[in-house]
Parts: structure tokens; sequence; C-alpha cells
């Protein structure tokens, strides 16, 4: 085999191929017009010698021209200056001739023009065709030759993709081309190659498959697919995935401010999840025509079919599947009839217009939603130019006396501006001056945002002071000069922010670190390396001691903010432990037809110069080993990863010389745990079962200045999950659902009759243990039950004001900001840690390896 596929090899080289023959012929052609000597001319008499040289012909008027591409060959290697006519009186051709003598371009010019005496447009043309017939020949040989460099190399794939079966270098054998890139130490990026197939495949499947296929459908799948071996964050966007995509960027779109929910239709459910509604028996249809896998149709499987034919009725398998069916379909009607409900209504909005969370939408304008209606259809009538008005009829409950009757209220569409800070106040007494920041995204205006939140908080706590006696002193001039000290502490929430625009993330570093200090840097393979660096004095008086609240789900554009934060030493870093540890920097390039591409470009580096990545990705799909890059979750080739290990992780050091590593996100400096939820509240909120009581709720009540839940409101909370359990719309052993199923299937198949007994049991007994948190949570539930009753009349902002007073973090990071010593302790100076830590770098000229200086920024639509 080795030595049939040399031969071949050589056999390849020696004999070109006939593209390759004319591409020569062309790379000829221009060395010959490129060797004309400046005095040569366009036409020159031939003698009677060079025509029996050369075999070519040359005629004007309406004669042909023909060249022999042998002749033609030979000639150009021996005599690259000139061609040969075939006639007596013939003349030889020059490609970027020059006039050589002044006889020869008269008689042309009147051959070409006529009488310069009789007419004088004659004249002008007589004159500019020493420049055309120079020019012409130039132009059209050279956009010859530039569409043969653009297209021959794509035409040479084609024609060795379609013309070369015989071939045993094909690309995609059985052989992994990873393994050959291995072995030759380089990888074949030859793009045509796969585009070719990849087109190929799409216009058979679209031709001849025995079902029609959707092309559009079918391409996004394998894109995705590709992406999806990459990383967790190459990603095609689709036309509607774009335009969100955009909107997160943005933080603005053309609507109402209202956020909604819905089911899925139930037709589609059925579909999907295999339900049969009210089919006969009898008019089931057979395996062959892709009807379902009833007890009937599958008596008529063939022989050769994968599962063997059954002969009992039913078996226990089949119990578990109808079960679940019935599950699912009941999920999915009652989904329908709560229909499409207002999740939230934004202020400035659609909340100062009076929408309210639990509003179920029943009309916008003409278009009436039913139970088949999906969000998105309704989504896309509520959106529309800034400055229409739209009409929308909603029912709520509690309102319109024993009968709830329909409302209708005129909402006016504007600019929605999604804002990054979602409140910002004071924690605890405000004279303790303790500010708060809730900072949820890194959209465009998230710097102006918090700008403006430490500006209102500084200014309030001069405020303070002053009706405290403490007043501003007046300067030289008699003016009173601002005074952002009276701020003592200030807590960033950066907690499940998943990041944003890099921009951004510099714009709200800047606020805090001090002038000229580094801030982030970036470099990929083919991403400049780049520098981002504070060009202006910090808003945030270095006497306000700084806190920065994350948790795990801090990422991205958060990080970068938190560590630089922590390694210019000019706060602390507070939670339970690591952020998410994404140091990954993603490019957004739009392509064709309002589509995108989500991609990883480069690594950012904190101004320690640590790497906060946490994970390694490397390439799957169909690599070397496929086994270990196909995903069970999704069914499909995915990319490789692995977490990086302690010992892997490189130590660096801050300003003031603390110690930080890289590798595993950005860890805290002060641990405080969080509040923890019990399986009873994750049950019942992610279930919806707090909406749905706060919904029969307000049938009955009215809220009062004085709200709280009262004993018997919780007594009548608890009966109402009983009686959810009761129906089955709630599991409380939702948790281990799906391990108890699959032993309840393995005990009935080993006919194990007294351990099922035993099953059914423990399933019992995890129900009343997790009933038990009733009790042992009961004040942790009660909040979060007074939370969702009062998200049905408030907005986010005075929620957020009131959940901050029960959250244990917070209160503990304000008290250690208040007191002090602790911040203190944490940031101390000492001559050994400046020594060896950043501290002379924290302003002035930086000496970060990651980027030697500082570079202008790329035209990238960058996502951290």
């Amino acid at each position: 085999m080795h030595s049939i596929e040399m031969n071949s090899a050589a056999q390849q080289q020696t004999a070109p191929t006939p593209i390759a023959r004319r591409l020569a012929v062309l790379v000829l052609l221009t060395i010959n017009a490129l060797l004309l000597p400046k005095n040569a001319s366009a036409f020159q008499t031939s003698t009677p010698k060079q025509h029996q040289r050369f075999n070519a012909a040359v005629h004007y008027g309406n004669d042909k021209f023909s060249i022999g591409s042998n002749d033609i060959m030979s000639h150009l290697l021996l005599q690259p200056r000139r061609l040969s006519s075939s006639t007596t009186t013939s003349t030889s051709l020059h490609f970027f001739g020059k006039k050589q003598e002044e006889e020869q371009d008269k008689e042309l010019d009147v051959i070409s023009n006529g009488d310069d005496d009789d007419d004088d447009n004659n004249n002008i043309f007589s004159k500019a065709w020493p420049t055309l017939k120079i020019a012409l020949p130039s132009f059209l040989v050279g956009g010859v030759a530039t569409l043969c460099v653009l297209f021959l190399p794509l035409l040479a794939d084609y024609y060795e993709a379609f013309h070369s079966f015989n071939t045993p270098s094909d690309i995609y054998n059985t052989d992994s081309i990873s393994k050959t890139a291995a072995s030759n130490g380089k990888l074949n990026n030859n793009i045509n190659q796969p585009v070719i197939l990849f087109e190929t495949i799409l216009n058979d499947l679209n031709d001849a498959y025995v079902d029609d296929v959707d092309i559009q459908k079918l391409f996004e799948t394998g894109v995705k697919a590709m992406t999806a071996s990459l990383d967790p964050y190459t990603e095609f966007e689709s036309r509607t995935e774009a335009a969100e995509l955009e909107e997160s960027v943005t933080g603005r779109y053309g609507g109402v401010g209202l956020v909604i929910r819905g089911g899925t239709n139930l037709a589609k459910a059925a579909k999907e999840d295999g339900i049969v509604l009210e089919q006969p028996v009898d008019s089931a249809a057979s395996p062959l025509s892709g009807g379902d896998d009833s007890s009937n149709n599958r008596k008529q499987q063939p022989r050769n079919a994968l599962k063997p034919p059954v002969t009992s009725s039913r078996d226990a398998d089949e119990d578990e599947e109808d079960i679940e069916i019935t599950e699912r379909k009941r999920a999915r009607r009652k989904s329908m009839e709560d229909g499409v409900r207002v999740v939230s209504a934004f202020e400035g909005y659609a909340y100062d217009a009076g929408m309210r969370v639990g509003d179920k939408l029943l009309a916008i304008d003409d278009f009436d939603i039913l139970p088949t209606t999906s969000p998105d259809e309704v989504r896309n009538h509520l959106r529309g130019d800034p400055g229409t008005e739209v009409q929308v009829k909603f029912l709520r409950e509690g309102v319109g006396g024993k009968v709830n009757e329909p409302q209708t209220i005129t909402l006016k569409r504007a600019v929605v501006h999604i804002p990054d800070v979602k409140y910002f106040g004071y924690v605890g007494d405000p004279r303790d001056g303790i500010g708060y920041v809730d900072l949820s995204g890194f959209a465009n205006d998230a710097g102006r945002e918090v700008r403006f939140a430490i500006k209102a908080l500084q200014h309030g706590s001069e405020l303070m002071a002053m009706k405290d006696g403490d007043a501003p002193k007046p300067n030289e001039d008699g003016l009173f000069v601002h005074d952002p000290t009276k701020l003592k502490g200030l807590v960033l929430d950066l907690r499940s922010n998943p990041g944003g625009l890099l921009t951004s993330a510099v714009d709200v570093a800047t606020l805090f670190v001090p002038n000229g200090s580094d801030i982030v840097s970036a470099k990929g393979r083919g991403f400049p390396e780049i520098l981002y660096r504070s060009k202006t004095d910090p808003i945030l008086s270095p006497n306000t001691r700084l806190a920065v609240l994350v948790n795990d789900q801090t990422a991205s554009a958060a990080e970068i903010v938190s560590g630089a934060i922590q390694d210019l030493d000019v706060g602390v870093v507070v939670g339970k432990g690591r952020t998410y540890g994404k140091g990954l920097v993603q490019n957004v390039q739009d392509l064709p037809y309002q589509t995108a591409l989500k991609y990883t470009v480069a690594k950012y580096y904190t101004p320690s110069g640590r790497c906060i990545q946490s994970t390694v990705y490397e390439e799957g799909g169909r690599g070397d080993d496929l086994l270990t890059s196909t995903s069970e979750e999704k069914g499909g080739p995915k990319y490789k990863s692995k977490k990086v290990a302690d010992k892997d992780r490189t130590v660096f050091y801050t300003a003031h010389g603390r110690e930080v590593k890289d590798g595993g996100g950005v860890e805290v400096d002060y641990k405080v745990e969080p509040q923890k939820a019990s399986p009873l509240e994750i049950i019942l909120l992610s279930s919806g079962t707090y909406s749905d009581y706060a919904a029969e709720w307000s049938k009955t009540h009215e809220l009062t200045d004085q709200f709280s839940v009262d004993e018997s409101t919780y007594k009548d909370f608890q009966r109402f999950v009983e009686q959810k359990q009761a129906d089955g719309d709630l599991k409380l052993e939702v948790f281990y659902d799906s391990q108890l199923k699959e032993l309840s299937k393995k005990l009935k198949a080993s006919k194990f009759d007294s351990s099922k007994r035993m099953l059914e049991s423990l399933r019992a007994d995890i129900i009343k243990d997790v009933k038990k948190d009733f009790k042992t949570y009961k004040t942790e539930i009660i909040e979060d039950l007074e939370q969702n009753i009062l998200a049905r009349y408030l907005p986010d902002s005075m929620l957020i004001e009131r959940g901050l007073q029960s959250d244990i973090q917070v209160l503990e990071t304000a008290k250690m900001l208040k007191d002090g010593n602790e911040f203190d302790s944490l940031l101390a100076r000492d001559q050994k840690s400046v020594e060896k830590g950043l501290l002379s770098n924290a302003v002035g000229d930086s000496s970060i390896e990651t980027a030697s200086s500082v570079t202008p920024e790329p035209k990238l639509q960058t996502r951290w």
C-alpha cells in the first residue's frame, strides 16, 4: 500500500493537472509582458524565418485571432518578447508593448480612425488610440490574471474533489486528520476542501433524502455541532439569537418594558415527547411509515428489526413510560392554562403604566393570545418602533370582583434601556456611610451607571453629615468643596454577574484603581496584544473602604473588575470561595443574513500577570479518540476539558505583596458563607409554587403597609403545597426522582418484589423528610413567600432593598467595612511586601509582562 501511494504521488508530481498547466501559461504571459523593453512596439513586421519558427496567427479587421497552445509554450520559453503571425504580411504581437516607430502608429491610427482631417471626433480618438491600445490589453490581462489568482485554487480543489476518486490521499478517511497533522507537526488548514464537502452533503440531502428536510435547520445543526467541539463559548448565532445577543450588548431595544413567559404548544409537545392524543388503537401506523411504537404495530416489525417482537401485553418499562407521558401531559396542559404571563415590568416603562407581575396577557391590539400562542409571537407584537402605541388586554387575579374581568391598557413603545445597576443605596443606617451597588451586567452603559451610583452615594453621605452638624469647610475662595470621604465604605455586589463587554469592565475598574494603573491585558494567536490602563483619577476616595462581593457564578468581565481591585490592593474580595474562572475573550463577528459568530480569540490577564481561566479546553469531535470526545448529555461531539490542578497553579503577588494564584478564578480575601437554601426552598422556587400561591393570595387579600406573612397564612401555604402534591402538580422528591425511577426499573426487571416495596417506602420517607423543612427553615420560607407576594405589587428596586435586610453576606461585609480593623489587616503594607509586590506599578509605568506596551483597542465587538 505504501509503495502504491508513493508511486501515485510521484505521478501526480510529474503530470500536472490541466488547471496547473493553464496557470503556468498565465504566469509566463505575465512574465512576457513585464520583460518588454521600454522602446518596444506593439506591432513589428516579422520575417519569414520567424514565421516558420512560430505557429501563431494574428489578423486584423474581421479575421480571427488564434494561437496554438503548444507553439505558444515554446515561443514563450525561447522568445518571450513577441509572437509572430502566419501570413507573409503579418506582424508580431507584443503584450503591453510600447510605440517604437511613429510611422507604424500613424498607419494603425489611420486604419482604425479614418481621415483625421474630415472629423474632429476622429482626431480626438486618433490621439487617444496609442494610450488605449496599451491600456485595454493591460486591463483585460490584469483582470483575467486577478480572477485566476482568486478562483483557480478553488477550482483546482473542486476538480480534485470530483476527479480524483482513485487517489488514496483523502482527507476524510478512517485515519483522523489530526493524527496525520500530529505526525507531520503541522495542521492541514486547506479550508476549501471542507467547504466543498459540506456544500455537497447539503445538496445531496436536499435533493435525494427520503423525506423533505429543512436545509436551514440542518445547516445550523451542523455548524453548532462544529463550534461545540471547540469550547462552550464559541457559538453560531442564528438571526434570532444574534438579535438577542445585540440586545444584551447594547442593553436597549424598542418595546414596552415587559418580561413574559409562556407554555409550549401541546401539539408540538406531543410531537417532541411522543404523546398520542385520543388515537384509536386500530388506527396506529406501521413502523415503516413512522407511526408510534404501539403494541399493535410492533407485531409488524421485520425480523431484522433492532428491537425483538414483544408477545406479552405490556412490561414494566412501558408502565414507567406511560407514567412519564402522563406527567408531561399534565405539566404541558397546566402551562397552557396559565398562558402568557408577566414575569417582570420595568420601572419607567410598563410598570409605571400599570402592568404588574403575574398579569395574564389576553390580546395585543387585534392579536388574540390563545393557549397555543408562543411567547415569541407575543413579544414580536409588543415590540415596535419607538413612539407608537399598543393596546394590551390582560387578566389580573383579585381584580374585578368575584369573576375576574379583563382590563385594557395602552402602552407607548420606547427605546427600553435595561439597566445594569439594578439598585444602589445604603446598608443599615445611612449615617454609617456604607453604600451598596448591585451591578448585574456589563452592557454599554455599565460604567456610567456605576459612576452615577457612587456620586449619588457620596452626595447622600455629605447630606447626612450636614444634618449631624458636620458641615463642609470652604476653601480659600470661599467655595464649599465636595468631600467624598463621607462615604465610609462601599459594597460592589457582583454575585451571579455573567459579564459583558470588555470596554465596560475597563470603565468600571477605572472608577476604583489609581491613575496609571494597568487594568487588564489580553493576547491570542490572531488577536493583537493589548493592554488597558487607567488614564483618569478614581472617583472613589482612597479613604473609602471597598469590598467586592462575588460567588461561583461571578464570571468574565466581573472577574476582570474583581481581579484588578484585588491585584492593586484597592479593595478586598468577599464571598464563599472562588469565582467562575472564565479568562477567555470572545469576538462577535457579524455574518451574512443577519447572523453572527461568537468565538474565542484570546486569554486575558489581571494586573499581576495571572490568567484566571480555571478550565483548559481542547478541540473535540471526531478527533484522536471519538469516545472521549462524545457528550452523552448533548448526544454528539463535544470539546474536551479538564480543570487546572492546584499543583499546576502559579503564584503571583499583589501590589502589597499578597499571594494570589492563577488557573482557578479569583479567590476571596474575606470568607463569608451565604445563607443556605434547604431542598424544600429550592423545590418550591423552581416549580413556581411561591408565585402560584401569591396569585391565589391576591384573590382574597389586599396589600397593606404593614404586610407580613403571619401564622395563619403560613399554614394555608402548607395546605396549598400538600394539595399540589396530591394532584400530581408538585413532586417533593424531585431531586431523587430520576434515581428512584431507574432503580425501580431494575428491581422490576429482576422481579425483586420485596425490594420494590422497600423502594416505595424510601420514597415516602424522602417526602416526609422534605416536609420537615417547613419547620426547620420556617423563617427562610416565610421571607421567600413575602418576597413573591410583594413582587406582584412593588418594583424590583424596592424588592432588592427589602432583601438586603436579611442577606447575611451583605450584612457581614458591611460590618467588616464599618469596623475597619479586618479590612486594614488584609491590605496592610510593609517594606517586604512592597519589594516583592506591585506597589511600584500601582501608579506610573507598567512592567507587566503580558503586554509590553499600550496598543490601540482592536475594532472588535469583544465580549468577556
